[in-house]
């Protein structure tokens, strides 16, 4: 039995692709590309980047809050009673601008 492995190369004409390139032609498409791809920056939507910031922000906040949680007392040990407390109005106001965003978001 023959297990040879055979391979058909089938190479039809295509108008649209040409046979060669020049270096200029090159650099014109490689200009073009990054023209077009400055033009679909720039119509970035406002809101679209402010969503994706508060996902960043809100993303980072949860983390933030769990890794608080997890410490427990002992976020306490090496604080002053005030600072213990400074955290825990931060905590609040996290948790309070989360749960904002949420009714923000709607």
């Amino acid at each position: 039995m023959d297990h040879s492995l055979q391979i058909f190369l089938s190479i039809e004409f295509d108008p649209s692709v040409p046979d060669a390139l020049s270096q200029h032609q090159l650099k014109a498409f490689l200009k073009a590309a990054a023209d077009d791809a400055h033009a679909r920056a720039d119509k970035l939507d406002e809101d679209d980047l402010l969503r994706a910031a508060l996902s960043a922000w809100a993303d980072q906040t949860r983390e933030l809050l769990l890794w608080l949680e997890s410490q427990g007392d002992s976020v306490g040990r090496t604080r002053t009673p005030k600072q213990v407390m400074a955290l825990g109005s931060l905590r609040t106001h996290m948790v309070m601008g989360l749960k904002a965003l949420k009714y923000a978001e709607g």
